[in-house]
């Protein structure tokens, strides 16, 4: 039979024959609830009733299985609450706030860094002069980007060269002209003496200038003399040229 517990409502599988004819007092598993269980009405006059109305099945029925005992139950006659297994409580977590949805960030920060590229490169194309002086290991950089700077002797111009001599002594001056539109650096000045023929003659006399700078569009002179000119010198010529450090 079912046994249902007043109190807190829970079903049990119970054997009748467990409660006698008079019922007997049962304590609820669950709940510790004690209650006064009667067994159920006799049946046998319903069977008898109920067997006399409808034909003999041919067939006995095979009996029905025993009804198990709930869990803890076995205990519940005897007063005493059977250990049953608790569930674990159910822990609710608390609310949590929805997560604010993700920001795009978009392509702004790509064209920031691309502008930031673009500026370094374009200062070190024009400052290309004043980065070399400084740090001349990056000449080979600029080099290898197609980039180097032309040298002062590419730029500048030498002219109007006059020459007076006396004896094996001459006197020679003439004009640097700086046409680029930046100060340049003066290189060293190299004058060669040439024969009749074309031919070079002696050791070429390197020299410098007073001045170490030549600003845009300015033109500097420079007078020097030159000792021993070879006897067969017809006409010299001035250049740039490169002074050896020692």
């Amino acid at each position: 039979m079912i046994v249902s517990c007043p109190a807190c409502a829970t079903r049990f599988s119970l054997d009748a024959s467990l409660l006698g004819p008079n019922g007997r007092n049962v304590r609820c598993a669950k709940c510790g609830h004690r209650w006064h269980q009667q067994p159920p009405a006799p049946v046998e006059s319903l069977a008898a009733e109920v067997s006399a109305s409808e034909p003999t099945p041919p067939a006995a029925a095979e009996p029905a299985p025993p009804q198990t005992m709930a869990p803890g139950l076995a205990a519940l006659l005897s007063g005493q609450a059977a250990a049953t297994p608790r569930a674990a409580p159910v822990v609710v977590p608390p609310k949590l706030k929805p997560a604010a949805p993700a920001r795009k960030v978009g392509a702004w920060p790509w064209v920031l860094l691309a502008g930031i590229v673009c500026g370094l490169a374009v200062a070190a194309y024009f400052l290309q002069g004043p980065i070399t002086e400084r740090l001349p290991a990056t000449e080979s950089i600029y080099a290898l980007l197609g980039l180097r700077a032309e040298a002062p002797a590419d730029l500048l111009e030498i002219g109007n060269v006059k020459t007076e001599q006396r004896d094996r002594l001459m006197s020679v001056r003439g004009d640097v002209f700086n046409p680029a539109d930046k100060s340049l650096k003066v290189p060293p000045l190299m004058l060669s003496a040439f024969d009749a023929d074309g031919k070079q003659v002696g050791a070429p006399f390197m020299f410098r200038t007073q001045e170490t700078d030549i600003a845009a569009g300015e033109t500097i002179t420079f007078r020097i003399l030159y000792e021993n000119a070879p006897p067969s010198m017809k006409t010299i010529r001035v250049t740039f040229g490169k002074i050896d450090a020692k």
